[in-house]
């Protein structure tokens, strides 16, 4: 078994990553940071064999982008006691979407999926380019100079599901899609709708973890699980953010929730008011294939279908909007 330290553990995936190790015989020992004793107390009384350990965090610290907390981390690694100790990182897929978020071009199709085997080197070049994506970079490289220690980094799509957290059990693209439509009587998708997302459910994610650290315990020469080679993608499927509105809008017409079945164009600026930096998690592409999970570790989606997802959410933004206001489109 393993001594795990987890950031994030009070999040959306984060939380469902601690519930699923906490429920595992992989963790001998389970450290969760978290920045007050209000987060302290609330992972405790769900999961008391967790120990919280409290930290006057700055508010980017459980930021994937925020390189101070990765350094850090890969510093405490580089003191660990454990002979190969490993980093799993969580990130997202806009790192696909770097030409179209600098072009402002939103809405559009492609055809492009990106295979993390396939196009493994590729995706090493991406990665190395995007000048944002600096903890990325950090932890892909990381070997180089602690060669002891393995890496990984998992690319999220479109993360949907309710969570088993302690705190956060709620994902962004879905629930604000399904609100937008409800508040407005039309479900928006950017620009022409075409663009398109990989998606998995957010319990998928977190077996995917939990697949990783049981193959960090058995093995130390799988080096195509690791460091350049350990970039992973989890996907059940892609479907075009058009497709997914009108989903939205045909099952809350149905539910008698709006009037009609009702879809409308928006722009990227009035996009903002569905959720922040809607243009990139509504607007752009990110599909995915997730080959090297499936191959090497025996991953494979197990979670309730976007669809599932899609009238779950809708039915329970409903019972939260009545009786609510908030902007419209």
């Amino acid at each position: 078994m393993s001594r795990i330290f987890i950031t994030g553990a009070t999040g959306f995936i984060g939380g469902e990553v601690v519930h699923r190790l906490a429920n595992s015989c992989l963790a001998s020992h389970i450290v969760a940071l978290v920045r007050n004793e209000a987060r302290a107390v609330q992972i405790t009384t769900k999961y008391p064999a967790v120990v919280p350990l409290i930290a006057d965090l700055d508010a980017n610290l459980a930021s994937s982008n925020h390189a101070g907390s990765a350094k850090a981390i890969a510093q405490g690694l580089g003191k660990s006691q454990s002979k190969n100790p490993v980093w799993i990182q969580i990130s997202g897929a806009s790192v696909l979407s770097g030409p179209e978020i600098a072009n402002h071009s939103y809405g559009n199709a492609s055809s492009k999926v990106y295979n993390d085997v396939a196009d493994a080197s590729e995706l090493r070049d991406i990665i190395a380019s995007s000048p944002k994506r600096v903890v990325d970079r950090l932890v892909t490289n990381l070997s180089a100079s602690q060669p002891s220690v393995r890496t990984a980094i998992i690319y999220g799509p479109i993360i949907y599901g309710l969570g088993n957290g302690p705190v956060n059990q709620r994902s962004i693209q879905m629930p604000s899609l399904a609100k937008a439509t409800l508040q407005n009587g039309f479900a928006p998708h950017v620009g022409k709708g075409l663009s398109a997302w990989s998606n998995v459910h957010v319990s998928d994610i977190a077996q995917l973890v939990l697949k990783l650290v049981a193959a960090s315990q058995h093995s130390t020469d799988q080096k195509s699980l690791w460091n350049k080679d350990g970039i992973y993608f989890a996907d059940a499927g892609k479907i075009s953010f058009g497709d997914i509105a009108r989903k939205i809008a045909t099952f809350a017409a149905a539910q008698g929730f709006i009037e009609s079945p009702a879809v409308k164009e928006v722009d990227d600026e009035a996009a903002e008011s569905i959720t922040a930096h809607a243009a990139v998690l509504l607007g752009t592409n990110a599909q995915t294939r997730g080959d090297r999970a499936r191959t090497l570790l025996g991953w494979a989606p197990q979670g309730p279908s976007l669809e599932e997802e899609i009238e779950r959410v809708v039915t329970e933004e409903a019972a939260a909007s009545r009786g609510s206001a908030s902007p419209k489109i």
